[in-house]
């Protein structure tokens, strides 16, 4: 959205907030009621919106009795639950509060600018995840440290791949393969003792836990087609890491 002088058009900003919710993750009925919701408390009674996990269409009835529609295309996906939450904040308080379209349009802005939490701090994250993965599935404190490593090398490698823009699909054949290599090594130099436990609790950073539950969601909520494409999409995540890890130990066998 450009900064404009002009009317801003009510159903290009509810647009534009369903198009966030569903770059952040968030699951494709609640894009929908997002739109819904924001034409509603802007006095657009009839209105519509349809989204799939790759773009939304929107439509509303004007004042003049007519008939007006947008369609965004939905380029990336990313798991921010911060993004959403503040997101919903934002519809909610348009609705008790009588927000008008540039406020809202301001807001959206202001979310796009906040900086997400540090590098650092991610990585640390992510590697304390995969230590406790590893004593979730029964391995030893030594596996769960080994797993610590290898889980602050696959997040370092997720982030520079994608930095430079790689593919998810090949992010994350890269990733099995790097779960597995970094296990193997972890167990040659002697700190951990179980090599499948430290691969499973270090590839669960990789699994698409949240795109299954959305999937299922979606599912529940009626949303067949996006049920279906979210599960694909899920499958063929976890098939992606079955490649990598596989390769890497047929290529040492």
């Amino acid at each position: 959205m450009e900064n404009s002088e002009e009317p801003l058009d009510p159903l290009i900003v509810a647009a534009e907030t369903g198009r966030r919710i569903l770059e952040a993750g968030g699951e494709t009925y609640r894009a929908e009621d997002v739109i819904v919701r924001l034409c509603h408390a802007w006095g657009y009674g009839d209105a519509e919106a349809f989204a799939t996990p790759t773009g939304i269409m929107a439509s509303l009835v004007d004042r003049d009795n007519m008939s007006r529609a947008v369609v965004r295309r939905i380029t990336r996906r990313v798991v921010d639950l911060h993004r959403i939450s503040r997101l919903d904040t934002l519809v909610r308080l348009t609705e008790e509060k009588h927000l008008d379209c540039k406020e809202v349009r301001q807001r959206l802005l202001e979310i796009d600018e906040e900086k997400p939490y540090r590098t650092v701090f991610i990585l640390f994250a992510a590697a304390m995840s995969a230590f406790f993965f590893t004593l979730l599935f029964h391995g030893s404190l030594f596996d769960a440290l080994g797993a610590f490593f290898v889980g602050l090398g696959i997040k370092t490698f997720a982030y520079l791949l994608q930095r430079w823009h790689f593919p998810d699909f090949i992010t994350t054949i890269i990733g099995g393969a790097i779960a597995a290599l970094l296990s193997i090594i972890t167990v040659q130099i002697g700190i951990t003792e179980h090599l499948d436990k430290t691969i499973i609790g270090s590839i669960m950073l990789l699994v698409p836990g949240l795109a299954t539950v959305n999937a299922i969601r979606d599912t529940i909520a009626g949303d067949l087609v996006a049920g279906i494409a979210r599960l694909t999409d899920a499958v063929i995540t976890a098939a992606a890491l079955a490649i990598g890890a596989g390769a890497v130990f047929s290529l040492i066998r």
